[in-house]
């Protein structure tokens, strides 16, 4: 029987196994930093629109948030919730490493 862990981290998982939505976590990893739809098109060279849907499901599963500030919505990584999924994979490493 899977635990509630291990099906938000099957979850997590699925959703970062598509490259550009990996691209999208990088990319706001690494400027550390909030930034617009049409910037993260322009980055990792993708449609606006296409770039749109990959950050409704990033949203969706709580990996980034956004903020409206005038007519910019401005997406970044939420921090907490990459804490707690970083905290149960390395909870499901330890465990197979000692089992």
């Amino acid at each position: 029987m899977e635990t509630k862990t291990e099906k938000k981290l099957e979850k997590t998982f699925k959703i970062l196994s598509n490259t550009n939505r990996l691209k999208i976590i990088s990319l706001l990893a690494k400027g550390k930093k909030e930034i617009t739809v049409n910037e993260i098109a322009e980055k990792i060279k993708i449609t606006q629109p296409a770039a749109s849907q990959h950050l409704k499901v990033l949203r969706t599963a709580e990996l980034i948030k956004s903020d409206k500030k005038g007519n910019n919505i401005y997406y970044y990584i939420n921090t907490q919730h990459m804490i707690k999924q970083k905290e149960n994979i390395d909870q499901l490493f330890h465990n197979i490493i000692n089992p």
